[in-house]
């Protein structure tokens, strides 16, 4: 079974090395690498070189300089295996993290998407690596969109067959990319959580949108918040919907609120979730009044 690795790179250079380095480490060798470049101007051309004659890493680049979303949903689109993960250019994989992930999707043939959790590192391998315990298993009463004590996170894979089926990831997303992934395969199967850490988080990266500017984390924040208002739009009607209905309009109001009063607002989609957010509610007067609410600041 074919196993892409996806790489989505921007003037990551420095690390980039690392990340294909513990690829080539893998004790599971049926793989390929899928890389996109967005419009680099750092050293990482110097890097593609070096595996330019090997067939078992593909490299495709941007005209442009188009940011994440686009780039990694490029990735996505030219990935060949059955399975998928990707792995960020400033971060790496534990040996058998692709072996890991290959035997657990042929026993959950039901899971879209199977993760594991992670290490937080500067970089230093030897020194005691912290396991981040933000990422755990998700209640099967409950679902990754409004459940809110754990995360999906890293080292993350998906079925092909189950990404297809979807829309693919949001080009116009600058961030929050990752989410909106995960809340487009758990719309097509089951999420299962391995308890077991397969991948290096790298935590010093000053390029990271995670230790970015203050617009930085307003942009992130933003496009978190569109990536949750877009996934209840598409489930409404739904299985996964009907099954925490009142939990999913709660958060719903929520979210409009906060969309509604962010710098990054647009007219259009406020009014495209509001619809909705209308339409979950039977177009009950009192919907009606939340987001005239809303509008007025009340």
């Amino acid at each position: 079974m074919l196993f892409s690795v996806l790489i989505a790179n921007y003037n990551n250079g420095n690390y980039l090395q690392e990340a294909i380095d513990s690829v080539l480490g893998q004790t599971y060798t049926n793989w390929e690498v899928v890389i996109v470049d967005d419009k680099s101007t750092d050293n990482s051309f110097e890097i593609y070189d070096k595996y330019k004659d090997d067939k078992r890493f593909r490299f495709y680049y941007n005209e442009n300089n188009e940011g994440c979303g686009y780039t990694k949903r490029r990735c996505a689109e030219l990935a060949k295996g059955e399975l998928c993960g990707f792995l960020d250019p400033d971060d790496a994989l534990m040996p058998t993290a692709i072996e890991v992930m290959v035997k657990a999707h042929a026993e959950h043939p039901e899971c879209s998407l199977i993760y594991s959790t992670c290490y937080r590192y500067s970089g230093d391998r030897s020194e005691n690596m912290p396991i981040w315990d933000y990422i755990g298993e998700i209640p099967e009463d409950s679902d990754f969109l409004i459940y809110r004590k754990k995360l999906v996170s890293h080292f993350v894979s998906f079925k092909r067959a189950a990404y297809l089926k979807t829309d693919g990831i949001d080009a116009s997303l600058q961030a929050a990319v990752d989410r909106d992934l995960y809340y487009r395969l758990e719309e097509q199967g089951a999420l299962l959580h391995l308890p077991v850490p397969l991948y290096y988080y790298r935590i010093n990266n000053e390029k990271s949108i995670s230790i970015g500017s203050k617009e930085a984390d307003i942009k992130a924040y933003h496009n978190c918040v569109k990536s949750e208002l877009n996934a209840i739009c598409r489930r409404m009607g739904g299985d996964l919907y009907h099954r925490n209905k009142e939990t999913y309009l709660k958060q719903m109001r929520v979210l409009l609120k906060v969309y509604y009063h962010s710098k990054l607002y647009e007219f259009g989609k406020f009014v495209k979730y509001s619809f909705y957010y209308i339409k979950g509610n039977r177009f009950s007067l009192h919907s009606v009044n939340h987001v005239i609410k809303i509008v007025r600041g009340v």
